[in-house]
């Protein structure tokens, strides 16, 4: 739950002030806590002059540095000169400020709230986090469908600041550009492949057998090679235990050692809710965890397998958890190069679907689509993705692939399930990174020298 404060603001001097909007305004936000996934857990007296603005302002820092405050919603039931603004523009919170519509439609002006919502946003303070304005009664759909992205974003911010990650052998060999991390305050903790082989020791037969006969997806796979999938799955959920999320490199060393590639156990523990990126993609995995937190299901790590005349194959070996598949059908088969088992087969949901992947140099690209119902792909997870978005703005699929080629991304793209483009975009900028934009020059070789 996101962890709201209010503060009204309600100048003596306006009627309005006097007619009980602070606390039915209050009732009425409140009401909507549930529904958004949010709690109002302070709420301030109203501010009606400086002094009580920097009184205001100070107890709202001190519960932001408890941890116990997300979002301070400032809201001008009536107007205000900048100087009751100003120390809460000064705080180290995302703030929203909100103005409620005027109480009667003629006679004396009675708040001339709008007013004070636009006097807010024109000042200049110098201040590192971005603001979000809010107009209208809690009640009205524009109003919720902002606060709505709002707090899925923050979810999102509060699953990068505060999730906390292990990171198993660094990165699979010659996958140069998954060594490097997004600049976020991250907490990794890094410990060597060894790891999986001793976890994999302490598991007993006991333990496989119970795991085995929980098993219920279908399957060609002997029950004495599928052993060596349900060992590696509980040891590698035993070394998830503390973890927001797990990076792993799942190869070359683990198929020969382990007698089982990682992909089938990836999925099923992303049944249970813990999230493994492949190939040991550590800013994956921090993408990954925002993406689950905004839409409230597993993410998935896909690569981009090929270009059709108005969508793009997405595809990966088997490690998506069950609640991508199309009419929840999946099955167990064995890896299509190693031969080994298991990899989960399955065809992605029709649906819409966003993504992001944290980048360097505070950035991000941030992009969307809808999943076709189409059935052919690979073996292993595939799916179509068409009507495709970046940053907002349609694109073609030649034009997204462009895009992702010319910004030099990761060969991996995180997908969450649902359309959140705008909750990630702003996801990106309460985090101070700037959302990459479409580039879909195709014509011009280039190298880029921006750091990438």
């Amino acid at each position: 739950m996101i962890r709201m404060g209010l503060v009204p603001i309600a100048r003596p001097l306006f009627r309005g002030a006097h007619m009980g909007l602070p606390e039915s305004s209050r009732k009425a936000l409140a009401s909507l806590a549930a529904l958004l996934g949010f709690e109002l857990t302070y709420v301030a007296d109203p501010v009606t002059d400086a002094a009580d603005a920097q009184a205001r302002a100070r107890e709202v820092v001190a519960r932001h540095r408890m941890g116990v405050l997300d979002l301070l919603m400032v809201e001008h039931v009536t107007f205000a000169t900048g100087d009751l603004v100003v120390p809460f523009l000064e705080l180290p919170i995302p703030l929203g400020i909100w103005a409620l519509p005027e109480a009667t439609s003629g006679g004396p002006l009675p708040q001339n709230a709008l007013c004070g919502l636009n006097l807010s946003l024109s000042l200049l303070t110098p201040r590192a986090l971005p603001v979000k304005w809010f107009y209208g009664e809690p009640q009205d759909p524009q109003f919720q469908t902002r606060l709505a992205v709002t707090i899925q974003a923050l979810r999102g911010v509060r699953a990068v600041r505060e999730g906390h990650l292990l990171w198993i052998g660094g990165t699979a060999p010659g996958f140069y550009r998954l060594e490097s991390l997004p600049d976020l305050p991250l907490r990794i903790h890094r410990v060597p492949l060894e790891a999986v082989f001793e976890a994999l020791r302490q598991v007993d037969a006991a333990q496989v057998e119970e795991r085995l006969g929980a098993c219920d997806e279908p399957t060609a796979i002997a029950r004495e090679d599928l052993r060596a999938v349900a060992r590696l799955e509980i040891a590698l959920e035993s070394l998830a235990q503390g973890y927001d999320g797990v990076a792993l490199r799942c190869w070359p060393e683990l198929p020969a050692r382990a007698g089982s590639v990682a992909c089938a156990p990836y999925g099923r523990l992303g049944d249970r809710g813990t999230h493994f990126a492949c190939e040991g993609d550590m800013a994956g995995l921090v993408s990954m965890l925002a993406v689950a937190a905004v839409t409230g299901h597993p993410a998935v790590l896909l690569d981009l397998a090929g270009v059709g005349a108005d969508s793009l194959l997405v595809w990966h070996c088997g490690n998506v958890a069950r609640v991508w598949a199309a009419d929840g059908q999946t099955r167990l088969a064995p890896h299509f190069n190693w031969g080994l088992p298991a990899v989960r087969q399955m065809r992605l949901a029709p649906g819409p679907v966003s993504g992001l992947r944290f980048l360097e140099h505070r950035q991000a690209a941030v992009y969307a689509g809808c999943m076709l119902d189409r059935p052919d792909g690979y073996d292993g997870v595939f799916g179509w993705i068409g009507e495709l978005r970046w940053a907002g703005t349609p694109v073609t699929a030649t034009g997204f692939l462009a895009s992702v080629l010319n910004h030099r991304l990761p060969h991996h793209l995180v997908w969450g399930r649902g359309d959140v483009e705008a909750a990630l975009l702003e996801l990106c900028l309460w985090l101070g990174h700037a959302p990459l934009a479409s580039d879909p020059e195709v014509t011009v070789l280039r190298w880029p020298t921006r750091g990438r």
